[in-house]
This record gives structure tokens, sequence and C-alpha cells, in this order.
């Protein structure tokens, strides 16, 4: 009894080995110093992590956006393809690449482009939702949660990360490890404005929303076409 029982326990932990190395894809920054991970959760809802020289610098976060009443979930990650040793042809700073691509039953294609720095991350998403002819949406649902406590730093001092609202971007926010990471986004060109709020349910982690638009009285909703791209999201990490 007890030698099926062990059989099935391997058994078991060969088949979650199996299945999360399908779920996770991970690209490195040219240097190898970073190491930026995009994977699908248990429950179907993209995600991603970093690490900084092997320690962790951003926990399992969340990727996607709310449309509709519905919540983009990836289930199972599709295709990977890779761009090595790319150059921004803006700043000409060195960049690897990846493309996550998820299958999505019923709702459309869903990509996530992520790029690792030598010094920091940028992500990317994009969108094709299916037959629907515009899409509705309601707020970002992407997060930043840091692993080593952090502080927002505004003026000439710092406030808990756990009480920002309505931030605007660029952020610098302060990490205990003695590092500081700049947030900031790309053009917003026919995208709702971008803004920081804090998760009131995980303390250090960050919600990036979008800033409530309105005409008198009433709020505007941000209608987006079928297939649209999100702007860059940037973290510059500085010693």
């Amino acid at each position: 009894m007890k030698k099926v029982t062990l059989f099935a326990v391997l058994l078991f932990i060969v088949a979650v080995q199996s299945v999360t190395a399908q779920r996770l894809k991970v690209i490195t920054s040219p240097n190898g110093k970073i190491e930026l991970t995009v994977f699908s959760s248990a429950w179907g809802v993209p995600g991603y992590y970093v690490k900084l020289d092997g320690d962790t610098l951003i926990n399992d976060s969340q990727l996607g956006l709310r449309y509709s009443g519905s919540e983009i979930t990836g289930h199972a990650i599709e295709k990977v393809n890779y761009k090595w040793e790319r150059t921004d042809s803006i700043n000409g700073v060195k960049y690897n690449e990846m493309i996550v691509s998820f299958n999505q039953p019923y709702k459309g294609a869903y990509k996530v482009y992520a790029r690792a720095y030598d010094n920091g991350i940028a992500l990317k998403q994009a969108y094709s939702l299916g037959s629907a002819e515009k899409a509705l949406l309601h707020d970002d649902n992407t997060t930043i949660y840091f692993a080593p406590k952090a502080e927002l730093i505004k003026d000439a001092g710092t406030m808990p990360i756990d009480s920002v609202k309505a931030l605007s971007f660029p952020a610098e926010i302060k990490l205990e490890n003695g590092k500081n990471i700049t947030l900031s986004n790309t053009s917003l060109k026919d995208y709702p404005e971008m803004e920081l709020n804090a998760n009131k349910e995980v303390s250090n982690m960050l919600k990036v929303g979008l800033r409530p638009m309105y005409k008198g009285n009433d709020m505007i909703k941000a209608v987006l076409p079928v297939t649209f791209e999100t702007p860059w999201l940037k973290m510059e990490i500085k010693e």
C-alpha cells in the first residue's frame, strides 16, 4: 500500500512540474541580471514576476483588462516568439524580448510583449476581441506586487505604498533593499489615461487603473476598437 501511495505521489509531482513548465515562459536581460517570467495561473489569469540577481523583485502580479463585464483570462500559453539582442530605436538601449500568445476560447486573441533591459523591464498587451465591434473598457487589471517593502517618493519625503491613490505616471518608488524603481508609460494615443492606486486587499501592491473621464456628472467609460494595444508599462531599476 505504501509503494502504491509513493508511486502516486511521484506521478503527481511529475505532472505538476510538467504543467508548471508549460505555464512559465522566461526571458533575461542582455547582462543576465534581470529575469522576467510570464505565466498563466491555475485559474487561467495571465501574470508575471521579476527577479534581479536571483532575488525576487516583483512577486506574482496580474496582467489583463476588464471589458464589457468580462475579465481577460489566458487559460494556457499557446505560443512564444523570442527576439534576442534587440536595440531600442529611441534611446539605443539593448534588450531581449518575447511575445507570449494566450489561448482564449470564445474571447479572441491576447498577447503579452515582454522586454528585459539591463536596468529594468517593459510590458505591453495586445488584444483582438473576436466578433465584438467595440470593447467597453472598465479599467486595467494589471498589478505590481513589490517583493521588498516599498514606499512612494513624494516631494522631499516618502509615504507608504499602501496609501497611494490616483497617482499619475511617472512615479518613483523606494524599496527597503536600497533600490529605487521609476514607473512610467509610453504615449497614450487612443488610450485612456493610466494611474496608480494601492490595492486595498493586498499590502505592498499597486494596481494600474484608468483615470475616469467625466462629462458633467456622468462618467464616460473608455470605448476601444476590437483590436488595440496598451501603452508600454516600464519599470526602470536604479541602485
